[in-house]
């Protein structure tokens, strides 16, 4: 599914699942959210994220950078002996030997990148953002699924899994969902606002 789709659907499920959360909470969450839905696209050269980060979009140079950054992680790690430049590392290198839909849109990817994450923030004292990761994270290889593609779950194993019914990427059923989930977001945004200034008249 296209990127606007995945940060569609992570939004409106870190927005139903922080609804109890403290205002501060449910930003978190929801900036999390955004982060996890366009991870498993650093796979491709034109991802969202990658068109901020390399300088040419094209498959050479996607797999250049990762290769590269994953060398120069490796090397951190060796000087400094902490674990998270050796996940980084690996993760760093998967990604530029992956293709699309592969390492990142898969079992292994997943628990790399969560536990990357996790250890962020709670060194930062942040749990709400490794939540809205992993439901962004997660929302994104969901929606992947039920593309014609689907995805390499079992990585490093090279079998494709899709569900039994698929949707085109940016066909009209995608295009549908979109609109249907931005205005279930907006609604619940609506809620939210409401619900925090009720709780702060009250207090």
């Amino acid at each position: 599914m296209t990127g606007q789709t995945h940060v569609a659907i992570g939004i409106a499920t870190a927005l139903t699942l922080s609804m109890d959360q403290p205002i501060e909470n449910k930003l978190i969450m929801i900036l999390g959210s955004t982060i996890g839905s366009l991870t498993p696209d650093l796979d491709h050269p034109k991802g969202k994220l990658n068109q901020k980060i390399l300088l040419v979009n094209n498959g050479f140079y996607r797999t250049l950078f990762y290769i590269s950054l994953g060398f120069f992680l490796y090397y951190l790690y060796s000087i400094k002996g902490e674990k998270a430049f050796l996940l980084l590392g690996t993760m760093a290198f998967l990604i530029g030997i992956s293709s699309h839909r592969g390492f990142t849109h898969s079992i292994l990817g997943f628990l790399i990148a969560g536990s990357l994450v996790k250890s962020g923030a709670i060194k930062y004292g942040l749990p709400p953002l490794y939540s809205g990761f992993i439901v962004g994270y997660l929302a994104h290889l969901i929606a992947d699924f039920f593309t014609p593609r689907g995805i390499k779950l079992f990585y490093p194993f090279g079998i494709n899994v899709s569900a039994p019914i698929t949707i085109k990427t940016n066909g009209r059923i995608e295009k549908a969902i979109f609109l249907i989930i931005s205005l279930y977001s907006i609604s619940m945004l609506a809620k939210h606002v409401y619900l925090d200034l009720n709780l702060n008249i009250s207090l």
